[in-house]
This record gives C-alpha cells, structure tokens and sequence, in this order.
C-alpha cells in the first residue's frame, strides 16, 4: 500500500501529540504496531484514502481532544502525491519502532519525538530530505542510538 502525503502530514500531528503527550502514548502502542505493519506491507499499486486515520480511529480516546481529527475522513481535493520512495516507509517504520521500544523511558521519549516529529513532513515535501533529517536526529543519536536511522537513510 501507499501513503500520500496527506498521511505524513497525519503522523507529523502523531507525533507532535505524543511529544506534548507522552503518558497517553501506551493508549496508542497497538494502533502504533499496526501503523508499522501497514508501512511494512510490500508497495503495492495500492492507494487507501486516510490509512492512517483509519488505523487510529477504533483507539481514539476522547480525552484525547487534540487528536480529533482521526474521526474525520479527509477529501483530498488538490496537491496530493503518493510517497513512492521505499526508504521513506522504512523510516517512519524505525521511529515507531523505536517509540514502542522506549517509551517508559520519559526523557528518552521526549527527546526522540522532539527529534522526530518533523521528519514525516519532510519526507513528504522535500525531495532531499536526508540532510535535515541527519540534522534533526543528532542529539538523539548522540544522546541514545548512534545507530538510529543510519541503514535507513543511507537508502534515502
């Protein structure tokens, strides 16, 4: 299956929200397994509208205001593409990966979101993006993971 970017832009506000909200991560970890298993599904001549949305819609939590707009479809009218580049599935795949792997570590978890959190929205509008994203995940790498993203982006 593909993603457009519409679904990057989804996971960028993903992100950003468990970087603001880290505890209500766990309430996600299962949607999160299923976002990895549909970017791990061989690219197929496939498109779904709102696949993202889709996985998280049956765990949304009302408490969890902020990210309300997994209940509503998107129609997308204008500047859609389809992110083809394989490399681009692998890495949003290591990051959620890599969230459900440490996220009872607090500091550990912040510091991973806040370095991650823009990188869907490059994938998705920047046609080098490895640059920035290298730029993006260094404290982390340095801090954490030296090995974070590294096969993944040598792809890019």
């Amino acid at each position: 299956m593909y993603l457009i970017n519409y679904d990057c832009y989804d996971l960028h506000a993903l992100i950003t929200f468990f970087r603001c909200k880290p505890e209500r991560f766990i309430i996600y970890k299962s949607a999160l397994q299923e976002i990895v298993a549909y970017l791990k599904t061989p690219i197929q001549n496939e498109l779904n509208n709102n696949s993202i949305r889709n996985i998280l819609k049956p765990y949304f939590d009302e408490r969890d205001e902020t990210i309300s707009w997994v209940l509503v479809d998107n129609e997308y009218t204008a500047n859609v593409f389809i992110i083809k580049n394989e490399s681009a599935y692998e890495i949003l795949s290591s990051i959620f990966c890599e969230m459900m792997n440490y996220y009872n570590d607090s500091n550990r978890f912040y510091l991973l979101c806040d370095a991650t959190h823009n990188i869907p929205l490059l994938l998705a509008d920047e046609k080098k993006p490895k640059k920035a994203i290298n730029t993006m995940i260094k404290d982390y790498k340095k801090k954490y993971n030296n090995l974070f993203l590294k096969n993944e982006l040598k792809r890019l």
